[in-house]
């Protein structure tokens, strides 16, 4: 229908009579005016007064979400039912005003956000009624979890509860989870399947101030991980009575990395011991000096071309030093190869690495310490080490420091250490429960306890869980700083690292990288002389360094290490290997630099750039920050792995 060239021009109300009596004997225009102010009915009443029912109900859940995100961190088991039930009841009304936008599902180009919006709804109700599950199925052990309790009856804290008692409500507690791992299962299944198909190219990059599309895609990526940290760690929480040893008596062997002297894994192998775990019940078999464990072995083995290379009268290859992979699993099966062929030497069934700050945050929580036969400890700062906590001072005291006398075994205090530690742990106050679980689960994700099942299925749900120090395959950009100290002081007690990064986008997407690594020693020198009876903490630090990237990277430069760049591929990835100390070592209060400059390989050069950083085990927490093209976009501490989207 052809639309006759009408023009309006109102002023009072006699050319407003006058415009009706001639739309009136427009027949053409009448049918026109009618059919459109019909579709503005429509779409007000079926399209326009639902978009915004439904806005003003998204934001109620939205806020209702926020609740429940926030009492968690109350630890209150109760609230946070209560606050799931809200928001179950808010998705619910939701889904029913959405229900009245149904015209937008016949209408070219706005179904998709229709049915988008549908995935979303469906995926928030699996996630509400996920967390009714979680909560039901971890009530009755909520002390052990972190949680407060619901009442005064509960199980593990109604009285005062010896120590073999709550050992035995543990190896029992966690059989209650598994009937529930199905159902949890099936709920992530359909929030996983509803979030997949929402394509995060279909919104803008940024939307009112908000970076839309990064939202979408880290949201995704959050739930994928989720979902597969209970489907692939479901082998554990199905063998927590066979890691507790209820049916058969367990050993795990304890590594102690002293993360003062850095090594690839988190820290020198300094000492080792055997536990052996008994239905729960936890006692120390062998606890005993990495030094005495290799006078054992013996070793002829040549030294790898690193230690010849970069380290100093080291001519044969020690168990001690066998951590020389980033790959936790790898360097760990070096060592057990080898440790097998000892006689004598006790089997084991699963290796555990922790470092000098897992002791630091549980002694936080339970205080000073004894150990019959070692003394005391604590996570006070200690002057004599310039602030490093007691607790590390007096295990390097009784490590390192020359003494007059001889003391066998100078480092077997692992095991008994250990075995304090647990036993203050399992007989301390319901209200530090919680505590002590936060820094079990802190230092897991901080990777300053690792994890190594010679089994399979379980060396597997350890990797999925991301405690195994492994390398990771990743699909785009990839980096990993691996330092050395092959000093012999503890110098990494007193280093920072401050890293930058720098992309530069060019003809066709094309990426090339600068990496700079500011390394920095705030503390003075210590009294190195062994005749004078110093202990030797901080000195001159020679360091090996490696940087994984993605294979096939292309170094285009490299600055502040002492020799030719060494470049190789191994884990999957390329290495630009260097190093610096015996020209020009780090001193003590001063700082020096390294920095590479590489392009990137062509597959992976693309707008909205993936990058995973792998932190290395028995670091701090590094500083890093990321910039492109000069412009600072990213700052953040390097606490745990780390994913970023980065684009030109």
């Amino acid at each position: 229908m052809k639309i006759p060239n009408f023009k309006l021009q109102i002023s009072n109300k006699y050319q407003i009579s006058n415009l009706i009596k001639r739309i009136k004997g427009n027949k053409k225009l009448s049918i026109f005016l009618a059919v459109f102010t019909f579709l503005v009915l429509v779409g007000l009443i079926g399209i326009v007064l639902p978009a915004l029912a439904v806005v003003n109900q998204a934001k109620s859940v939205e806020k209702k979400a926020r609740e429940t995100k926030k009492v968690l961190a109350t630890k209150d088991l109760t609230l946070i039912k209560n606050k799931l039930l809200e928001t179950s009841a808010e998705v619910e009304k939701l889904n029913k005003k959405y229900h009245r936008l149904i015209l937008l599902k016949f209408l070219p180009g706005l179904h998709n956000y229709y049915f988008d919006g549908q995935r979303a709804i469906s995926a928030a109700k699996a996630g509400v009624d996920a967390g009714k599950i979680v909560t039901e199925a971890i009530e009755p052990y909520q002390d052990f979890l972190g949680f407060k309790e619901a009442s005064e009856s509960s199980q593990l804290t109604s009285g005062a509860k010896t120590t073999e008692e709550r050992i035995n409500f543990l190896v029992e507690s966690f059989q209650g989870i598994k009937p529930r791992l199905d159902e949890i299962e099936k709920e992530l299944d359909t929030i996983k399947q509803n979030v997949e198909l929402i394509r995060a190219e279909r919104y803008p990059e940024n939307f009112r101030g908000q970076k839309l599309r990064e939202k979408i895609v880290k949201g995704k990526e959050n739930l994928a991980e989720i979902n597969d940290f209970i489907k692939e760690g479901r082998p554990l929480i199905e063998q927590i009575d066979w890691l507790l040893g209820k049916n058969e008596p367990r050993h795990y062997l304890f590594l102690f990395q002293n993360d003062g002297e850095l090594r690839p894994t988190g820290g020198f192998w300094t000492a080792y011991g055997i536990l052996k775990v008994d239905n729960g019940k936890i006692t120390p078999l062998i606890s005993e000096d990495i030094y005495a464990l290799d006078a054992r072995f013996d070793s002829t083995i040549p030294v790898p071309r690193p230690i010849k290379k970069y380290h100093k009268k080291v001519y044969y290859w020690h168990l001690r030093d066998m951590n020389l992979s980033p790959d936790f699993k790898k360097s760990v099966e070096e060592f057990t190869q080898h440790y097998k062929t000892i006689k004598g030497n006790r089997q084991f069934d699963a290796v555990i690495a922790i470092d000098t700050q897992v002791l630091v945050d549980i002694l936080k929580v339970l205080g000073r310490i004894g150990v019959p036969g070692w003394g005391n400890f604590s996570p006070e700062p200690d002057d004599r080490c310039w602030g490093c906590p007691q607790v590390v001072y007096h295990l390097e005291l009784l490590a390192d420091k020359p003494v007059a006398t001889t003391r066998a075994n100078r480092k077997g205090f692992l095991a008994p250490l250990m075995h304090s530690i647990i036993a203050n742990a399992l007989g301390s106050p319901k209200e530090q429960v919680a505590s002590l679980t936060n820094v079990v689960f802190e230092n897991l994700k901080s990777k300053h306890v690792l994890v190594y099942f010679p089994d399979e299925t379980l060396e597997g749900a350890a990797e999925s869980l991301k405690i195994a120090g492994r390398i990771d395959s990743f699909e785009g950009d990839y980096f990993h700083l691996n330092d050395a100290n092959f000093a012999g002081a503890k110098s990494n007690l007193f280093i920072t690292q401050e890293v930058k990064q720098d992309f530069k986008f060019g003809k066709d997407n094309q990426v090339t990288k600068k990496v700079t690594v500011a390394y920095k020693n705030s503390a003075p020198a210590s009294d190195c002389n062994l005749e004078r009876g110093g202990l030797c903490l901080n000195g001159l630090y020679r360091n090996w360094f490696r940087f994984y990237v993605p294979a096939g990277s292309k170094l285009i430069k490299m600055t502040g290490s002492e020799v030719e760049p060494v470049i190789y591929e191994e884990l999957g990835k390329t290495v630009f290997e260097g190093f610096y100390g015996n020209k020009y070592p780090l001193y003590p209060q001063s700082g020096t630099r390294v920095s590479i400059e590489y392009e990137l390989p062509p597959r992976i050069n693309k707008k909205g750039l993936k990058m995973l950083i792998q932190k290395q085990p028995g670091t701090k927490a590094p500083q890093y920050e990321v910039l492109v093209n000069g412009q600072s976009k990213k700052k953040f501490a390097l606490t745990t792995d780390r994913t970023l989207v980065i684009g030109p």
